[in-house]
């Protein structure tokens, strides 16, 4: 296992925090097969730089194993895993872990937001684990709301580095405001407020830091600036920009490989237009695909995909009624 004081610190306190029931329940059929597994991983001391090479050294059975332990919709190829995802497929929910801090963790081929933020501080995490515990599935689910990182979106949708928003005392207090008292217009329904208040009631019970720190900090802003950004583009002009700069991007990169390999003259480049034309056009029915699949297989909210749970969260917000999701962004 790996030794980092930052990686064994973050276990030192997740070993407390408690799944979903749900989560539990799926993954019983396939518990007892993953132990084994994990103990031979354990003593062969898997760590990142060894971890493909031991799921290699796996069965076709046993790869099933961890596929549906993960949740994951497809079956596993070692050889498309990073280290991160190699690594992470072999651990339980609660050590899983961003070790490229990138604001996820890839745990196989998908991308999983962590239950308890690395980007919280110590005190902060403690407190949080023990208000969770005491939740009921619904209300932890909607207190998760509370800790989705802005910043990611905004990273990915701008194509700059992720700069993780600190989610100390004053970041979740401004949430649980923004929530409970929802401005410019912003709705939050009485069952959404009843699991909030439940939350921030039993975290501020097991909160033993500083809470005199200032709420409007400057983080904090530029964090309700970025959401208020996405309310005013949005849901759907957002979805489209997201995936177009994907596209973007990739189709270039196509064309300037063909580019390379067919050179630039007239007749090399009228055939490169129809072939980047035919490419772009296969390229968007790929990515409407995989959306479509990650919704049909997501089990629980440890389990969605990140651009699943986007996708989620920003079709919510075009509901005709309120929603726990679209509230998110509206708070």
């Amino acid at each position: 296992m790996e030794t980092s004081t930052a990686y064994q610190s973050y276990l030192n306190i997740m070993q407390n925090y408690q799944t979903t029931q749900g989560r539990r329940d799926y993954q019983a059929p396939f518990a007892e097969s993953f132990e084994l597994i994990y103990a031979k991983a354990q003593e062969q001391d898997v760590k990142l730089s060894n971890a493909k090479n031991f799921l290699e050294s796996l069965s076709q059975s046993e790869l099933r194993t961890l596929q549906k332990y993960s949740g994951l919709a497809d079956s596993i190829n070692v050889n498309s895993l990073s280290a991160e995802g190699a690594y992470n497929l072999l651990m339980h929910d609660n050590e899983q872990y961003d070790f490229d801090g990138n604001g996820t963790a890839e745990v196989g081929i998908g991308k999983h937001i962590l239950p308890v933020p690395i980007n919280m501080p110590a005190d902060v995490q403690e407190a949080y684990i023990s208000a969770m515990n005491s939740l009921s599935d619904k209300d932890k689910l909607m207190a998760m709301t509370l800790t989705f990182d802005p910043a990611r979106l905004d990273a990915l949708i701008n194509n700059k580095p992720y700069t993780p928003t600190n989610m100390d005392y004053s970041y979740l207090k401004s949430r649980v405001d923004n929530m409970l008292n929802p401005q410019n217009g912003g709705y939050t329904s009485p069952e959404t407020k009843e699991s909030i208040t439940a939350f921030w009631d039993a975290f501020n019970i097991a909160y033993r830091g500083d809470k005199t720190q200032d709420t409007q900090s400057e983080e904090n802003s530029a964090v309700e600036k970025f959401l208020n950004a996405l309310r005013t583009k949005g849901a759907a002009k957002f979805l489209a920009d997201l995936n177009q700069e994907k596209i973007d991007k990739m189709v270039e990169e196509y064309k300037q490989k063909l580019i390379e390999e067919m050179g630039d003259s007239p007749e090399a480049m009228e055939k490169i237009a129809k072939l980047v034309d035919e490419f772009k056009k296969n390229l968007i029915e790929e990515m409407r695909e995989k959306m479509q699949d990650e919704l049909k297989n997501a089990k629980d909210v440890n389990s969605v995909k990140l651009d699943t749970f986007m996708m989620t969260m920003l079709n919510n917000m075009q509901e005709k009624k309120p929603s726990p999701l679209k509230e998110l962004l509206k708070a």
